[in-house]
């Protein structure tokens, strides 16, 4: 993959210098239960605005007045840098996601299953359906989105420990055994794409709900999470024309 470089802006505007963040961070007690609720605001608070902004539309200023901190400090205080929150907060959805697919992979294997592609295709997205229908997404998908298209290294370099994604790597293994008589190279792009689509609609999903006015048009069709399902299905399985012209 191309990676874009992503400075961080520096505390010259958005707080104290970074060695004065670390000996005071160094100098307190364990963390206290305050101290965890005032770090849980800033991040469920950033993950909101990032998903509504993008991560270059919100300054540390911006966090640090939403989640109504005391001291302009705190997010350097907490975190260090808005990098490291961002690190952070992928990790987070990452882990997020991939406990509510293993949940459900687990129930699925134990069954015997998958039995056809399409039934690992729906653990995929009515996994990350469940996260934001029971309103513990906090606009993930549309943040992670946003990351994959602009800021490919912080998603990179966060999830560059394989355990966050083991859930999704099994999922995985599922869906090239479906596309086994596929060239090999063939049903890796498929999986690449599949991806995209799934993370795409879901945002645009979460978008649409968030709307004024909540959903409409396609979103409020009682059928649509199955059309995404059924689409899914039909990228993956899609004749591999390449192969049939070349």
């Amino acid at each position: 993959m191309d990676l874009d470089d992503l400075k961080d802006q520096g505390p010259a505007s958005d707080g104290p210098p970074e060695a004065i963040v670390r000996i005071a961070r160094s100098s307190v007690a364990p963390a206290s239960p305050s101290s965890e609720t005032s770090r849980a605001r800033i991040k469920e608070t950033a993950l909101r605005l990032f998903s509504e902004r993008g991560i270059d539309g919100v300054s540390v200023r911006d966090i640090v007045s939403a989640a109504k901190m005391k001291n302009g400090a705190s997010l350097h205080y907490y975190f260090g840098s808005k990098d490291a929150l961002i690190q952070e907060l992928i990790i987070d959805c990452a882990i997020r996601s991939d406990k509510a697919r293993l949940r459900r992979l687990e129930i699925l294997e134990a069954q015997g299953g998958p039995a056809r592609l399409g039934d690992i295709v729906r653990l995929l997205i009515e996994s990350e359906v469940s996260l934001e229908d029971a309103g513990s997404a906090g606009g993930q998908m549309r943040f992670i989105m946003a990351l994959q298209i602009n800021h490919r290294d912080l998603v990179l370099t966060a999830l560059d420990n394989s355990q966050h994604a083991a859930g999704y790597m099994r999922c995985v293994d599922h869906i090239r055994g479906f596309l086994a008589h596929m060239p090999a190279e063939t049903a890796r792009d498929r999986v690449v794409l599949m991806y995209i689509y799934i993370m795409a609609t879901m945002a645009a999903r979460e978008s649409a709900r968030e709307a004024p006015g909540g959903e409409s048009g396609f979103w409020k069709s009682p059928g649509a999470i199955e059309t995404i399902i059924a689409t899914t299905c039909g990228l993956l399985e899609a004749p591999d024309t390449a192969a049939t012209t070349g």
